[in-house]
């Protein structure tokens, strides 16, 4: 078995998602509004690509999230921000997200084995529920207008260290070696760190910082999402 790492949504190839598992991260902040939404819950997650997608789908039962480089999209309901959704409590809701970065990732993405979305309010659960499968995975992250996100690139080496500590045998690439060995250096002021990210910046910028305190937060949420049929839907791992 094989874990791989792929830096950025434009990256990935299709070796890198046949017959693999594959976890879309995208920390900030579309995997983490995806986790928050079916633990707060929203019945399913519908990702797509475009405005015009999620404006053709809306339904009465249904929130429109989305943003543009942070920033909400007018029509929509509300922005892609996890406490946003948390709060909203829209239990028995569909989401239908488009976002800059992660909603692309997913959709690259679909023709893996098994399609996971992850982050760090999941990342035990996602990793072990990935391992179970016994196929190679591969840590799809997002990254940020086109370049290499740190904040992905933590919660990517959280996975690889957790998944040592629960499978003894099998190889990582150069890259997640150097993003677990980051990991573990900064793990203990991951707040910190994800203040001073690019991504995060940004946020603060545009007035999200209490989604980056939310999005650092380590294994809040005992579910993994995993995309069926183009919708996301919620798996409880115990």
């Amino acid at each position: 078995m094989r874990i791989e790492v792929v830096p950025t949504v434009e990256e990935i190839r299709f070796d890198q998602i046949s017959n693999r598992v594959v976890i879309v991260i995208d920390v900030l902040r579309a995997s983490s509004t995806i986790v928050t939404a079916l633990g707060n819950g929203f019945l399913s997650v519908i990702p797509v690509e475009t405005i015009g997608q999620a404006n053709s789908l809306r339904t009465p039962d249904c929130v429109l999230a989305g943003e543009r480089h942070c920033r909400k999209i007018p029509e929509f309901d509300c922005n892609n921000s996890p406490t946003e959704i948390a709060a909203r409590n829209k239990s028995g809701s569909h989401l239908i997200l488009t976002t800059t970065n992660g909603t692309r990732a997913i959709q690259k993405a679909e023709r893996a084995s098994t399609l996971l979305i992850g982050c760090f309010l999941n990342a035990t659960a996602c990793i072990k529920h990935a391992l179970s499968h016994h196929l190679d995975i591969t840590l799809y992250c997002a990254g940020t207008r086109s370049e290499f996100a740190l904040e992905d690139g933590l919660a990517a080496g959280m996975m690889i260290v957790q998944a040592q500590n629960l499978k003894a045998h099998f190889q990582v690439c150069d890259l997640g070696e150097a993003l677990k060995a980051s990991y573990l250096h900064l793990r203990d002021k991951l707040v910190e760190q994800l203040l001073q990210t690019t991504t995060g910046k940004r946020l603060v910028q545009h007035h999200f910082t209490k989604d980056l305190h939310y999005c650092a937060q380590i294994d809040h949420y005992q579910l993994v999402p995993f995309v069926k049929e183009k919708r996301i839907l919620p798996q409880l791992v115990s």
